[in-house]
This record gives structure tokens, sequence and C-alpha cells, in this order.
């Protein structure tokens, strides 16, 4: 079985991420550590634990600037065959469809008969990938699968709803997007980080993909840091007291009881 992995290189999640004042609608990138997209980990995982049973190959496709390589290496060194990387400005840029327009057209050629990829973006907030590449492969698509299950020419994909477990069945290709709790996502040997050095990093360009020209959806104009906290109050004294007089302020001050 082949199987698409769609990759992501993102901040740090523990980075202090500041607006860049010369670029609007975009980030400070010099002191940041940048790491594969937590949500890809489990997509990776997953097509890695599938191949490993299945045969097939497991391939990823990258949409980002040059130093995504290092995102990529780790994603090889935990088990995936080779990569594709763009790094066109105008695909690094550009919104959600679009990129899933362009990862689209890339991943058409290798046939996959599953496209998985992390439930959310977590620098940006999309959580519509896997939807757009299917909408432009004009597949089925699954959202936030927390167990998923190759049979013959289908999949059945078990998603967490409110009390309950849903599952649904679609036909492949499929693409699925992957929450935490898919799988746990495994640490890659010393030996297999040495590995991956060797396998295939395949640079794409958007001419090469037929897409030079793409007209963005939509932009980010603005990117500003929420509005800093009030400072709070402290309350002493016995505890009826104390509980007293945080109801009065809560009532009379904060407006809020």
């Amino acid at each position: 079985m082949n199987i698409a992995v769609i990759l992501r290189q993102v901040p740090d999640t523990e980075a202090v991420v500041q607006p860049d004042a010369a670029r609007p609608g975009s980030i400070q990138e010099a002191e940041l550590k940048f790491v594969l997209n937590p949500f890809d980990e489990y997509a990776v995982e997953e097509a890695v634990k599938i191949t490993e049973k299945a045969g097939g190959d497991a391939v990823g496709f990258c949409i980002g600037p040059d130093r995504s390589e290092a995102a990529i290496r780790g994603a090889l060194a935990v088990g995936l065959r080779r990569a594709v990387l763009i790094t066109d400005a105008a695909a690094v840029e550009a919104d959600v469809v679009t990129q899933g327009r362009i990862l689209a057209a890339a991943i058409k050629g290798f046939a996959p008969e599953l496209i998985l990829c992390g439930r959310e973006l977590i620098d940006t907030s999309d959580d519509a990938m896997a939807a757009v590449v299917a909408h432009f492969l004009d597949i089925p698509h699954v959202l936030e699968a927390v167990k998923i299950e190759v049979d013959g020419g289908k999949a059945t994909v078990t998603r967490e709803v409110e009390g309950a477990d849903l599952e649904i069945e679609a036909r492949l290709p499929v693409a699925v997007s992957c929450c935490k709790g898919l799988n746990e996502p495994r640490y890659p040997k010393i030996l297999d980080i040495k590995r991956s050095r060797t396998k295939e990093i395949k640079r794409l360009t958007l001419a090469e993909l037929g897409l030079e020209s793409l007209p963005a959806k939509s932009r980010v104009v603005e990117l500003r840091l929420p509005p800093a906290r009030p400072k709070g109050i402290r309350v002493d004294g016995e505890p009826a007291v104390a509980a007293g007089q945080a109801a009065e302020w809560l009532s009379k001050t904060a407006k809020v009881v």
C-alpha cells in the first residue's frame, strides 16, 4: 500500500512568537526553533505502521522553506521511504486552499491509496488540509481519526464524538486527518537517524507541477499580540470573609455575576 503523508515545519510549541513589523502578516523567525507539526507525528507513525504490515511505500510531501528539510529528515528517520519538498515562495506564502491544490498536484503522480495528515497545523490553526487535498483529487475524506483500519478497497475510520465513537467507511483512495490517540509516535534510533541522511528529498517547483499562476483565496494582513491581561486582585482573610469580598468584586467591579 502506498501512503502519502503531508508534512509541515512549524515553530516549536514552547517558542515565544512575535509579529515581524517589517513583514506584515509574518513572524520573527531568526531566534525561533522549528519542529515537525506535532499532529503530523501521528500521521507519520500510522503510515509507517501500515506499510510495515502491508508493504508499500510511505512518502512525505511538504511545502516550506529550505529549513523544512530538518523536519522532513526527522520523519524519514521514523520510517518514511522518501519525501518531496516544494520551496517556491508563492507556495510557502499561500493560503491553505492554494497549498492544498499544490499538494494534490504533487501527490497525484504518486497515486497513493491513503493520504494522511495531522488534524491541525498549529502555526495557523488550519484544520482543513485533508478536506482541501481530497477536494482537488476528487476523493473522499475523513477528519480527526483516532483509529484507522484498511481492508481490501476500503478504510474504516473511527472518530470520537461526544459520548460515543463514530465509524465511517470510505473507499480507497481516501484522505484522513490524524488526532492524538491514534497511536504513540516512536522515537527514531541513532542508526535510523544516520540512514535518513541518505534518503531522497526530491525538490519540485510550481512550474514542474504546471501551477505557476495561482491566485490566493485569502491572505494574512496583520499579526498582533493579544492585549495584556489586567492585573488581578488578591483576597486575604478568613475564608468566609474572603469569599464574600470575592463575590462582591465579581458582581460590582468585574460584573460577571
